[in-house]
């Protein structure tokens, strides 16, 4: 037969059991902490690489341009050399006249200004053999021109064959350097995707997980308090169970002073010597259907538990001792119980506590079995 009571043992695994669940957490607060620190870390770093990379492509264009503007110039000036392979010197003068420049020295002098300009901004190791041919031409136009008065035609031809395959060089660069420009751009799209994408789903993942462990700790731990509040022989409320949901009636009890409500402890007679003559298995079947008969006559809202082996507490809120004994009583003759019982019903107080009020109906129970057995006997409220 079942004792009615939880052991020792078995009490201290459910309460290290419930200690242990509540204990229990899906995922830390410092470890969300750090996970959102280094989240951080990785979108600055992104942001600082994503700056970077925008200034110095910024700079790259605005060198490209500059570059660019002043190759055209050095174009425009160029054509100007076509003037100094006229075979009249008065041709030649207008003719450079009328492009602004008063001698040949003078335009030589402007093309080499342009072109140490491009020679400085240029990065591009590809046009720097052009540009220092193109160097080479000036230099020999310029000699050309000191000592036989007006440079090589020739010479200005392989000048303008040469600023034609700079000009072509400089737009391949370009290409190039746009499409890497691109390029760099759809990887600093696709490499913030990528940890935006990571992060929203570490994040979700982390959410969804900590709701479904939170979920299933309560559920543990609803069924472990069930457990611990619950007798496994009959599914009524245990001692710990009826301690504390009888405790919680009077403390609402006393702070409203208005409800009202009775105890009764009821007890089989003779239980033990039915439990010695059939045995423990017949006694549990005695026992559960008790507790079933008890659970059927009773109002949903009422208390039932089991504190001992054969004994048993109800608790009726709103209703007094003489209503309570009533209940009990027709229970007990109307033949639906295959077992004789005592009673012992006492009214609660809202001064006393409620072991006060059980030392009590216990002690009409006592008076009960003195009596005789099978009936109900009312108790004294204290004070």
């Amino acid at each position: 037969m079942d004792s009615g009571g939880s052991g020792p043992a078995i009490k201290t695994g459910r309460t290290w059991m419930i200690h242990a669940v509540r204990q229990l957490r899906p995922c830390s607060e410092i470890t969300i902490r750090y996970f959102w620190l280094a989240l951080c870390a990785i979108l600055a770093f992104v942001a600082v690489f994503n700056y970077s990379k925008a200034h110095e492509i910024q700079g790259d264009l605005a060198k490209r341009r500059l570059l660019e503007v002043s190759l055209q110039d050095l174009i425009v000036q160029s054509t100007a050399l076509h003037h100094l392979g006229n075979p009249h010197t008065y041709e030649t003068q207008l003719g450079l006249e009328t492009r602004g420049y008063r001698s040949p020295q003078e335009l030589l002098n402007q093309l080499a200004s342009r072109l140490a300009v491009i020679e400085t901004i240029n990065t591009h190791s590809g046009l720097a053999d052009s540009a220092a041919n193109l160097r080479e031409h000036l230099i020999a136009m310029d000699q050309q021109l000191e000592k036989f008065g007006k440079p090589d035609p020739q010479r200005i031809e392989f000048w303008l064959i040469e600023l034609g395959i700079f000009n072509s060089t400089l737009k391949r660069n370009t290409q190039e350097a746009d499409e890497k420009v691109n390029q760099l751009q759809r990887n600093n799209l696709i490499l913030t995707l990528v940890v935006l994408i990571h992060s929203v789903g570490f994040v979700s993942l982390t959410l969804w997980r900590q709701s479904t462990l939170r979920k299933r700790f309560a559920v543990e731990l609803l069924h472990l308090s069930n457990q611990a509040c619950s007798d496994p022989l009959t599914g009524l409320l245990n001692r710990r169970g009826w301690q504390d949901m009888s405790s919680a009636y009077l403390r609402r009890m006393q702070r409203e002073n208005q409800l009202q409500g009775s105890v009764a402890i009821i007890d089989i007679d003779y239980f033990k010597q039915y439990n010695d003559t059939y045995g423990h298995e017949a006694g549990d079947i005695r026992l559960r259907e008790f507790a079933e008969t008890l659970r059927t006559n009773f109002r949903p809202g009422d208390l039932i538990a089991r504190v001992g082996g054969e004994e048993f507490a109800v608790l009726l809120p709103n209703c007094t001792a003489d209503d309570t004994q009533r209940i009990v009583d027709r229970i007990r003759l109307n033949g639906c119980c295959k077992v004789g019982f005592s009673a012992g019903i006492c009214d609660i107080s809202h001064t006393d506590s409620i072991d006060r009020t059980m030392a009590q109906a216990d002690h009409a129970l006592y008076q009960a079995k003195n009596k005789g057995r099978n009936r109900s006997c009312l108790g004294q409220v204290s004070g």
